[in-house]
């Protein structure tokens, strides 16, 4: 039988409920992926304006997102429409992980664990509320840097700690996991000249400020 031919199905071809199904499954591990890298991005981007509390929350999405693609890979479309469920997984970046180790019985470095207990600690004060209230020490180191937690008895709020370039081998780690051509992404993450020639457009109208002159060539396309 045929289905109703649109702009949308322009052969008039009708899927099984079972092609369906797989179609919406890899739709989700492609724009999981997608999602993930932008966060990815924005999130380092964010601790290079020492934006802490929130580049921290957002990386915790950019490998909340990564994770869910990855196990994605094997779980049917039923589940994965659970995927944002607090019963299942929610933003429990501890509770994916696990999953993701079990299913994935290769060696990994405790680094790993560290990194990922770090990012999930961030969740508590995605909002102030909390860190009002309990007070809170946040630190994102942007370098490998050897920087033990400091124990001054004069500040005994909770110590929120990340180390970047640990964020980076973590989302290294996620990213072929997901099984997803990294051809397919990259390059629009990768292209620095082009995203600063724009960056620099809009950094001078920061608050609404002057909008700035348009570049008299186009130097993004030499």
């Amino acid at each position: 039988m045929s289905a109703a031919v649109d702009d949308r199905n322009p052969l008039g071809v009708k899927l099984t409920q079972k092609q369906l199904d797989e179609s919406e499954r890899e739709s989700y591990r492609y724009h999981a992926v997608e999602y993930g890298l932008d966060y990815y991005i924005a999130g380092r981007f964010s601790i290079a304006h020492r934006s802490m509390s929130v580049g921290a929350s957002i990386l915790h999405h950019a490998v909340e997102m990564l994770l869910k693609a990855c196990l994605a890979k094997d779980d049917p479309i039923e589940t994965i429409r659970e995927y944002g469920y607090r019963e299942r997984y929610g933003h429990n970046l501890s509770r994916l992980w696990q999953e993701f180790r079990a299913r994935n019985r290769l060696p990994l470095s405790t680094e790993f664990d560290a990194t990922i207990q770090g990012l999930h600690e961030f969740e508590a004060i995605r909002y102030p509320d909390k860190m009002i209230r309990e007070g809170a020490q946040i630190r994102m180191d942007i370098f490998d840097v050897d920087n033990p937690p400091s124990t001054n008895a004069q500040m005994p709020e909770k110590l929120y700690a990340l180390k970047l370039p640990q964020v980076d081998r973590l989302m290294g780690l996620l990213f072929p996991a997901s099984g997803m051509n990294p051809l397919i992404f990259l390059p629009r993450f990768e292209n620095d000249k082009l995203s600063m020639i724009y960056y620099d457009m809009v950094r001078q109208t920061l608050f609404g400020r002057s909008k700035p002159p348009l570049p008299k060539s186009k130097p993004w396309i030499d």
